[in-house]
């Protein structure tokens, strides 16, 4: 899985009104910063947690998502955030944010459920550190608190929702979130009551969104023709559950191809699905490791393997190194 630079400029920004120069970021996050460069450019999930978590040491700021989820104006995520607060309702809102979802992050994350009175916008926070996790569940509902009262100032919603368990400083949720906040629940997301999301923005140019709307089409356009098929079957497989190891002919039907279609743009692109299927399976090992509250053996039996000695043999083909190389090096 890949983010936007749009979310590195965001977490530079952040370092910098600490008084902290970006070098000082880049160089502890072993980034290039040159990846902000490019208007369209990308970094894996992995890069993007690297680098919040130096951010968060350097500032010495445990609350840092909120923060960064505070200070979010309309020039962090241009064209998305101009779709959403020039949308006609709350509704037309999150439809452009489920529709544009590309331009910030290749995986789908976000989710509308209308049930009876209510309405549920889900986050699905891709698997990680708990300390990265925690971060990106922060700035998202951080987000979503403030779109809903974009719509309606006075609304407060029913309740929202966090999976990880409630941190030492509840005192900063409570402060943004006005006690609605929870912890330890089943999902990430924010509930509402349903008719909220026909509010209207008073202050919409619909003209301008519309100009909007077309640049956004041109760049989704430009993302998605350039994804080779090599990246859109990682992605797919690094979306699958942590066991979960499909063949090749369920990646090829997720794509849309016949299975043959699939295996020969993936040799004239060099590669094999089986080669990505391992690279895959290295990424996701790696970002369980990265939570040092989950144990070597745990990681094994959560990946699917049989025995912590067959994870062992696995990771070391992967990487070059053995699991617990891997995290003291990490922690070094």
């Amino acid at each position: 899985m890949a983010v936007s630079v749009l979310l590195v400029r965001a977490v530079v920004e952040a370092i910098e009104r600490a008084g902290i120069p970006r070098e000082a970021l880049f160089t502890r996050a072993g980034l290039d910063p040159r990846v902000m460069d490019r208007a369209e450019g990308r970094i894996s999930l992995d890069e993007y947690d690297a680098l919040q978590d130096v951010a968060a040491d350097l500032t010495g700021d445990e609350a840092l998502g909120l923060h960064m989820g505070e200070a979010a104006t309309e020039t962090t995520h241009p064209i998305v955030a101009h779709l959403v607060a020039h949308a006609r309702t709350l509704r037309e809102g999150i439809e452009a944010l489920l529709r544009f979802y590309q331009l910030v992050t290749d995986r789908p994350a976000w989710r509308l459920v209308e049930e009876g009175d209510a309405a549920t916008l889900f986050y699905d926070v891709a698997p990680g550190s708990s300390k990265s996790t925690r971060f990106r569940a922060e700035v998202t509902m951080t987000g979503f608190y403030r779109m809903l009262r974009v719509f309606a100032r006075d609304a407060r919603p029913r309740f929202v929702a966090f999976e990880h368990a409630e941190p030492r400083y509840r005192a900063e949720y409570t402060r943004i979130f006005e006690g609605a906040e929870c912890f330890d629940q089943e999902f990430t997301g924010i509930v509402f009551d349903r008719e909220l999301l026909e509010a209207t923005q008073i202050h919409r140019d619909a003209e301008f969104r519309a100009v909007v709307e077309s640049q956004a089409e041109k760049r989704l356009s430009r993302l998605t023709k350039n994804a080779s098929y090599a990246v859109r079957v990682r992605d797919y497989l690094l979306d699958r559950a942590k066991g979960d190891r499909p063949d090749m002919a369920a990646a090829a039907r997720a794509l849309g191809l016949s299975t043959r279609s699939l295996r020969r743009r993936l040799s004239q692109e060099g590669r094999s699905y089986s080669d990505i299927v391992d690279e895959a399976l290295s990424t996701i090992a790696k970002r369980l490791l990265a939570d040092d509250e989950r144990s070597i053996e745990a990681t094994a039996y959560d990946m699917g393997f049989s025995s912590p000695s067959a994870f062992h043999k696995a990771f070391k083909r992967w990487t070059g190194t053995t699991p617990r190389e891997f995290r003291q090096r990490r922690g070094s």
